[in-house]
């Protein structure tokens, strides 16, 4: 064992000093310092496990006398200044917690290292900070959604990103930190600071520690008005995986082995390279609305319709997140889709799964349009990403922003073989193989709803997340985007050969 003081050396490493902040950020967003809930979560910092002192690196573990770590849980090394050959291994203790617990998912470790192994130190060690995270270059912001996925967000910015931030030398009067106040927040900060620093030809970095919803948000600020100037720079987005599915993330991290989505997002901050996010858009009949507040609150849509990167639906997919985006079932995490699939593919009287009236046009290659003949349907979607959820392979020909839309679909189904192709869907994608399943390549659909009930309860789609409902009649277009017109790149780990 080392005998040596503890934090190491200089003022990053005081882990969690409190500096002023320094932000241009819209009114619906907050200092985090001021708001974010004192709960239980938060801790003084990260925890130290014991010192390593001449470790062996074998098969991809680091194994010293009295501990070890694998290369899974490692995030980076930092060296310790006037301190020769001592380095600092940083990484997220392996924690296995139910959504119920009171303790987080993520735990960040620090170790004192020395003389660790030259093949060690060539993959981990941070020697200069990459563009992107260079404050010199780029306006820099955190940005923390409080109610994605099961509110996780403020607990690692808390415990992990600004702890991490520090370590490798990018102090907190360097960067802009907020969070969200309300379902505003994200879409007003992309309006308001990234598109005026966009158009006036800054480079920006975010760090947006959110789920799907929270990009389809940054990308709908910027996008809405329609205005580019000649030297607009697409700001760029690291995600760090705080909502329920994170489709988007785990999409360009396919495949992963990984286990750990918080260890492997902080690599790509820290290693990865920005690419462009493609997006395509959805149009609907007037009278659109987005339904929230649990279906309580109605607002028109701004314009005619929403940009998206992720997902647009009707069927099922769009009920099961329409109806699982409450207080109760969010707290299960991606859980809920599986407790409100059961209440929707197996009704209490018995009824079997509602069969979903429209008829459908898909776009194809060279301006060719297939007009489905089925009518009645059970399940409509269409995506350019692989992944759902991390093992949830919706579309298993997808390849990480190639930009390309695939729809799958199936019609009227009972329960059990609708339960049958989404296990199936868990097996790697293998869904698509069904004879029931149609899946292929589009350049869009349009989708003419012949729903008659009163209340919205079958006229509910859903893009990115979000649930948008029409009249009776209504309809919902999706068209992909232009190359070019894009708005932001996102962080991608060009290491593994994703692209």
């Amino acid at each position: 064992m080392l005998d040596v003081s503890w934090p190491p050396t200089r003022c990053q490493l005081q882990l969690l000093s409190r500096c002023p902040l320094q932000s241009r950020m819209a009114s619906s967003l907050s200092n985090p310092d001021a708001a974010v809930n004192p709960s239980a979560h938060v801790t003084s910092g990260p925890s130290r496990i014991s010192d390593a002192s001449h470790p062996s690196y074998k098969g991809g573990q680091l194994v010293w006398d009295g501990g070890k770590l694998g290369d899974e849980d490692i995030v980076a090394i930092t060296s310790i200044d006037g301190r020769e050959g001592e380095r600092v291994i940083w990484s997220l203790a392996p924690i296995d917690t139910e959504p119920d617990t009171s303790q987080p998912p993520f735990k960040l470790q620090s170790t004192l290292a020395t003389s660790l192994p030259p093949d060690f130190l060539e993959k981990y060690l941070i020697q200069v900070l990459p563009d992107h995270l260079s404050a010199k270059t780029h306006d820099i912001y955190v940005l923390i959604s409080t109610r994605s996925g099961t509110g996780l967000a403020p607990d690692f910015y808390k415990q992990v990103l600004q702890p991490l931030l520090d370590a490798v030398g990018l102090a907190q009067s360097r960067y802009h930190v907020s969070q969200t106040e309300n379902a505003e927040s994200v879409k007003d900060f992309a309006h308001s600071t990234l598109l005026d620093g966009a158009n006036n030809g800054r480079k920006q970095t975010v760090l947006l520690l959110s789920g799907d919803g929270g990009i389809v948000d940054t990308i709908n600020g910027l996008l809405e008005k329609g205005h580019q100037t000649s030297i607009y720079v697409k700001p760029v987005i690291s995600l760090l995986p705080l909502g329920t599915g994170n489709a988007l993330f785990h999409s360009v991290h396919r495949p992963s082995a990984i286990p750990s989505i918080y260890v492997q997002g902080l690599r790509t901050l820290l290693w990865g390279n920005p690419r462009t996010l493609p997006v395509f858009r959805a149009l609907f009949s007037p009278g659109a609305r987005f339904l929230s507040n649990e279906g309580r609150t109605t607002t028109p849509l701004p314009g005619s319709g929403l940009y998206s990167a992720v997902v647009a639906s009707y069927g099922l997919h769009a009920t099961l997140v329409a109806d699982s985006d409450t207080t109760e079932y969010r707290k299960h995490g991606d859980k809920r889709f599986g407790l409100v699939a059961k209440d929707l593919l197996f009704p209490e009287d018995g009824s079997g799964p509602h069969a979903y009236r429209a008829n459908v046009t898909l776009f194809k290659s060279g301006g060719q349009k297939e007009v489905l003949e089925r009518t009645e349907h059970g399940y409509l979607l269409a995506t350019p990403l692989s992944n759902l959820e991390k093992t949830f392979t919706i579309s298993p020909s997808s390849k990480p922003l190639d930009g390309q839309l695939r729809i799958v679909h199936f019609g009227a189904v009972g329960g059990d073989e609708a339960m049958k192709i989404m296990i199936e869907a868990y097996n790697a994608g293998n869904h698509v193989n069904l004879d029931a399943v149609s899946y292929g390549s589009i350049d869009g659909m349009r989708i003419d709803l012949n729903e008659e009930e009163e209340g919205w309860k079958w006229r509910r789609f859903c893009v990115d997340g979000l649930t948008v409902a029409v009249e009776k009649n209504g309809w919902m277009e999706v068209r992909t985007v232009e190359a070019g017109s894009e708005a932001v790149d996102v962080l991608v780990d060009l290491d593994r050969s994703l692209l």
